[in-house]
């Protein structure tokens, strides 16, 4: 019997009970908007990528933008590549990198600047077509631990932000404290009129083990899919009924997505559609680190983490 098809008929047969179900009323999120960013550059192909959407973000948000040229060749070299950029981003201007690795340049510049939003190439300093989804690398594995503000994650050069935005997903894999704020930044980047959804992911390896874990606490109790992504989707209600509102609101479309990990975006990595991912994380969450991690490697699109709990 194939399990992965299983899998997916079970979570397809919970979605469709989940929609009949009365939504309920909720009041709408607030948007959350990029006001002034911290635009990170490497040298790698993705810099274009990232220049591009920083540009978009001025013209859509009114951002002011600083640049920060993150090559440890630029350490004492004055503004490198962050002053080529500044003259293709209006109300931008270039800040020195310090001395040290990568990410502690950028934490650095986050302590001394006051920014609502990071753009960082990945994986940084190497081309996306060399790496793929090998690796994410240092700085991103870093950054994802460290970094107090959301981090828009630039990773394919076709992919552009004016495009992706039409189309957002919120991927949450678990209950996580700072969903919510996730999808209050998901309808502030989303463009008008944007198809939003909330994917709700059961992760084969979740579901493997909560199984194990019911059945040795009630032995002969069979545990499938369907169970958890009922339990998913009941715990998700609220979040549902609220983004539900905000669509509305905004006059955006919005749709529930109940769905095995095998098919959650990104699927796969050479996937030509054009989307934001947005992904809550909580740090000290080993599950919700992991299923980040694995969907930046994997994804060919550019990714939002909306951070909760940062360590001091």
């Amino acid at each position: 019997m194939d399990q992965t098809n299983d899998l997916d008929r079970e979570v397809d047969d919970a979605m469709r009970l989940f929609e009949r179900a009365h939504v309920g009323s909720a009041a709408p999120i607030p948007p959350i908007r990029p006001a002034r960013i911290l635009l990170v550059l490497d040298g790698s192909d993705q810099d274009l990528t990232s220049i591009r959407s920083a540009d978009y973000l001025r013209g859509r948000h009114n951002t002011e933008t600083l640049i920060l040229d993150a090559r440890e060749a630029n350490v004492g070299q004055g503004a490198g590549l962050a002053g080529e950029a500044v003259g293709q981003i209006g109300n931008s201007r270039s800040i020195e990198r310090i001395q040290g690795d990568a990410f502690d340049a950028i934490l650095h510049s986050l302590k001394q600047h006051q920014v609502n939003l990071v753009i960082l190439p990945c994986p940084f300093g190497r081309s996306f077509e060399t790496v793929g989804q090998d690796s994410a690398g240092t700085v991103i594995d870093v950054m994802l631990s460290r970094c107090p503000v959301p981090l828009l994650i630039t990773r394919r050069t076709d992919q552009t932000l004016a495009e992706c935005v039409k189309r957002v997903c919120v991927l949450v894999s678990s209950e996580c404290d700072v969903e919510s704020r996730a999808a209050g930044w998901a309808f502030g980047m989303a463009a008008p009129q944007a198809e939003v959804s909330l994917n709700l992911v059961v992760e084969k390896e979740h579901f493997e083990n909560v199984r194990s874990l019911i059945e040795a606490i009630h032995p002969g109790e069979r545990f499938d899919s369907s169970k958890l992504s009922e339990i998913l989707t009941k715990t998700h209600q609220n979040l549902h009924a609220a983004m539900n509102a905000t669509a509305h609101e905004m006059k955006m479309n919005y749709h529930l997505l109940p769905q095995a990990g095998e098919t959650a975006p990104p699927n796969p990595l050479s996937d030509p559609g054009q989307q934001l991912l947005v992904l809550p994380l909580e740090v000290d969450d080993r599950f919700t680190q992991g299923f980040v991690q694995d969907r930046i490697r994997r994804s060919p699109h550019p990714i939002l983490i909306v951070p909760g709990h940062v360590p001091g």
